[in-house]
Parts: structure tokens; C-alpha cells; sequence
């Protein structure tokens, strides 16, 4: 909720021009983004007190008095985290009549999150994505193509929002398979891409074989991507390649990198940013409270991402705004891979009546090159010696049809009973991230600096095994053959269920 300064300056005075805002947020004294921030939080804290039954709820138990906060950190532990938007009524949340909806999948639940926004808040935040597409050279006579996931998902609502702002061509693609985007791509010459990390790998390895065309930059978001998958893109389109942060429940950009390609740069002036609990080396959990939001604002949001705030400042024009280093990794369960966030629960339906599979089991992710690779680790039950109806190598792709193999690599690794050390350590069911770049290791989602183990422990305390330990036993002759998937029992009521 913006104070009656906040909005004359951003809706009068800055208006709809990229370049008014741009030119704002390079010379923006850092005083003046503070005191602009204290005050829209103290706006959005008597917009709740009076709005929101969610937050009246939580003033109470926690003692709050919205008029005396003066900062994030005066709501003492007071948060807001998926769990809530989850299993409280979404009513509760909303202070003004919502024109726009959409689902994130950020959880670990099989129950998407769903987020309100109106129209104009929407429209607020294309004015900002322009502004930041301005910054990267971005103009009118542009052609750009977003490849981003639609269904449910922000992500196009903001790219167009922001396109509809300077006035360029845009395509909205889809996430198409690599190869048939490639052939129609070729025929209007996108000269800017907007793309997800994972899967611009996959077209990248075509054009290599097909040519390339020139292509002015690109913008990736929605996950993670190694320093060595951003390299090669580059090479082979011989362009830039910047990464976004962002959430649904951000609608879109919260953060981008610059022309330095080092560390997100912050939106403060319509976000509150924190990390509360930093661990001794500055990382921690990153948590911001929305300032500009009517419809559905957010206190104290845990993202689950954790990440620590770089010092200094940078040497580009936005050096106003703090940064933050690329995301560590999660605080939760949830692994977001070429695949889309996975978490246990969607294992756990997919593994149900599967007969010859014993109760525990990993999924772990790594990235030993450009893609991601899922391997799903499970142990063989007592007695089960026959491989007839046994379990699939199949499942992790069968699990998410709509992506195939062109994002990531999968495979089962199993062990016979009583052997189990050598797949499953501790003896857990668990989305396990063990991916590393540089030698960092992740450990409940933390940076670790101990590159000879590279293990992330979960929430509930397992580990899984050092990434790299060599496969002690065989595997059955079953498990050999990756080209004949068998589907099994209880799979196709699942599949249905899923569909639902």
C-alpha cells in the first residue's frame, strides 16, 4: 500500500516512461529510498489492521500493534509462509476486490498457492519490468519471444505488461519442444528471448547444429542456472545471457542482475527485503514484505530461498539497490530442476503399490553438466528376486509427461535389502538437491564450504549419499533396461487422479 507521496511520484511524476524511471533509480539517494520504504510499510501495515482477517488474527497472537511498527523487524516473529496461504481461507487474505489470478507450485504440498493481484497493480509492475528491460537495451523496434511455462503462471502476465509498457513485438511461444520452437522461431528473428535456464539448453544444443541468428540478449528465470549452462548458451548465440529473480507471489521480478552479471539487484521500492537469521557466513533465508500491494499484501513472506546480501556496491548505474548472490539452494524439501519444483509428495503417489520397492527412498538432483539429472535411488524389499511387474525405470519421466527428456537426464539406481547404504544413507523419503557449482556444497539448503562432501541434509535431518560415491552392488536385469519402461500397478489411477 503506497503513501499519498509514493503514488504521485511513481504514477505522475515517472509515469509510464522507461527511461524517466530508469534514470530515477540510478540517482535515487539511498535516504530517500529508506524513508520511502518506512512510510509505504506503515501504509501497509493500517491497510491490513483494517482490511485483512488473516493479519488481525496474527496481531493479536502475537501482540503487534500495526500503528507502532516502524519495520519489518518490529513484527517480531510474525511471518507469513506458504503453509499459510495454503490452509487459511484465501478470503482472508484479500483487502480489495481481485482482477487477476494465478498458481505457483513453490510447496510441498500437492495443493498449489494462489495469489490476487488488480489490474493496476499489474500494470505498476510492467512499469518497473520495462524500466528494466529498458536498462538492457530493450526498445520498441524489438522483437521478442517469451518461452516461458503459461499455464497458471505470472510469468507471462508480467513479460506482457511490461512489453505492452515499451511498445515491442512479442510472442508468447510456450514452452514448446526445443526443436519445433527452434524451426518457428528461426522465421521472425527474435532478437530478445525470454526463456526458462533448463530449457534453453535444449535449443541452444539445436541451433548449434542448424546456425544461429542475432540475437541481441537474454532473459532467463524460474530457477537456478550454472555459470558453465549460461557460458555455453552464450557461446553458441554469441549474446548476453542475464538471470531474473522472482516468485509468483512477487508477480514477476523482484530482482535482476546488471550488465555486471553479479548478484540480483533488489526492487526495494515496492519490496521490503530480509534475511532475519544469517548463518555465520551471511546466508540465510530470504523474506521480504510487499509495500505497493491493495489486493493481497503480504507481511514477512519466507520464500525458501536462501541466498545472503553482497556487500558493497556495485560498479553499474543501479548501485542504489541492493544486491543479492545467486539463490544456494532451499530451506525446504522442494528441489526446482529442469523438471519444474519437485518435492516427496509427488513421489510418494508415483512410488504407491509399486510391488518389489521397499519404504525408502531418494530423489536427487545433480547437474554433472549442462542438464540437470533426476535419479531416483530406491531399495528393493525382502525377498523379491524376480523382476516381472517390478518397479519402473520409467516413473520419474512418466511423473511429468508434459516435459519429456529435453530438460534433464533420469535413471533408478537400486540396492538389495540390507545393503541400502550405498542409494540411501539414513534411510529417509526425500527430494535431495546435490547439485554444486564451484566447489559450494548444500547442506540444508545452506552453502557449505567442504567440497569433498557434497550432501544436503533435509528438514527432517537425513542425508543423502556424498554425490560421486561409486554404486556398490549390481543391478538387477530389470532395472538394465531403460528403453522398455513397465508401467506399474496402480499407475494409471494415479495418472488420473493427477490429471484431476
Amino acid at each position: 500500500m503506497r503513501n499519498v507521496v509514493s503514488t504521485l511520484l511513481d504514477r505522475v511524476i515517472l509515469g509510464d516512461s522507461p527511461s524517466r524511471r530508469l534514470w530515477f533509480a540510478r540517482r535515487m539517494p539511498d535516504s530517500y529510498l529508506r524513508r520511502v520504504q518506512g512510510a509505504d510499510f506503515r501504509a501497509t501495515m493500517r491497510w491490513v489492521a483494517s482490511r485483512s482477517a488473516f493479519y488481525r488474527r496474527r496481531f493479536a497472537e502475537h501482540g503487534v500493534d500495526p500503528e507502532a511498527a516502524r519495520c519489518p523487524a518490529d513484527l517480531g516473529d510474525l511471518y507469513t509462509t506458504s503453509h499459510d496461504l495454503l490452509t487459511n481461507p484465501i478470503e482472508d487474505f484479500l483487502c480489495d476486490r481481485p482482477q487477476a489470478g494465478f498458481e505457483t507450485t513453490g510447496t510441498l504440498s500437492p495443493k498449489s498457492k494462489k495469489v490476487f493481484f488488480s489490474l493496476e497493480e499489474m500494470r505498476d509492475m510492467g512499469r518497473d519490468g520495462a524500466a528494466g528491460l529498458w536498462a538492457f537495451g530493450v526498445r520498441s523496434e524489438d522483437r521478442v519471444v517469451s518461452a516461458l511455462d503459461l499455464p497458471f503462471w505470472n510469468a507471462g502476465a508480467a513479460l506482457r505488461a511490461a512489453t505492452q509498457i515499451l511498445g515491442c513485438f512479442l510472442v508468447e511461444a510456450g514452452k514448446l519442444p526445443p526443436e519445433e520452437f527452434f524451426e518457428r522461431a528461426r522465421d521472425y528473428r527474435f532478437n530478445v528471448m525470454i526463456v526458462e535456464p533448463s530449457w534453453i539448453v535444449s535449443p541452444t544444443e539445436v541451433a548449434e547444429k542448424m546456425g544461429t541468428w542475432p540475437v541481441k540478449l537474454m532473459l532467463v528465470g524460474g530457477e537456478n542456472m550454472s555459470e558453465q549452462s549460461r557460458r555455453y548458451v552464450e557461446e553458441v548465440w554469441n549474446t548476453n545471457l542475464y538471470l531474473t529473480y522472482g516468485q509468483t507471489e512477487s508477480f514477476g521480478t523482484a530482482g535482476s542482475e546488471c550488465s555486471r552479471k553479479n548478484g540480483y539487484h533488489l526492487q526495494e521500492l515496492k519490496f521490503w527485503f530480509e534475511i532475519p537469521e544469517p548463518d555465520e557466513e551471511r546466508n540465510g533465508e530470504l523474506v521480504f514484505t510487499t509495500l505497493s500491494r491493495r489486493v493481497m499484501p503480504l507481511l514477512r513472506y519466507r520464500t525458501s530461498d536462501v541466498t545472503s546480501f553482497m556487500e558493497g556496491s556495485c560498479d553499474c548505474d543501479l548501485r542504489a539497490l541492493r544486491r543479492i548472490s545467486k539463490i544456494r539452494g532451499r530451506c525446504d524439501e522442494m528441489v526446482n530442476c529442469g523438471l519444474g519444483n519437485i518435492s516427496p509428495w509427488m513421489f510418494e503417489r508415483l512410488l504407491e503399490g509399486v510391488r518389489g520397492i521397499g519404504h525408502d527412498w531418494q530423489v536427487v538432483t545433480t547437474r554433472p553438466g549442462l542438464r540437470d539429472v533426476v535419479e531416483m535411488r530406491v531399495e528393493l524389499s525382502n525377498g523379491f528376486a524376480g523382476i516381472g511387474g517390478t518397479p519402473d525405470h520409467g516413473l520419474a519421466r512418466r511423473a511429468f509427461p508434459r516435459h519429456g527428456a529435453q530438460h534433464l537426464y533420469g535413471a533408478v539406481r537400486a540396492e538389495g535389502p540390507g545393503a541400502a547404504s550405498g542409494v540411501i544413507a539414513d534411510r529417509t523419503q526425500a527430494a535431495v538437491d546435490c547439485r554444486s557449482e564451484k566447489g559450494a556444497v548444500q547442506r540444508r539448503g545452506l552453502c557449505s564450504r567442504d567440497a569433498s562432501l557434497v550432501t544436503r541434509r533435509s528438514i527432517r535431518g537425513r542425508r543423502c549419499e556424498p554425490h560421486g560415491t561409486p554404486f556398490r552392488g549390481s543391478l538387477p536385469a530389470g532395472f538394465r533396461d531403460l528403453q522398455r519402461p513397465q508401467r506399474p500397478p496402480g499407475w494409471e489411477a494415479w495418472a488420473r487422479a493427477r490429471e484431476v
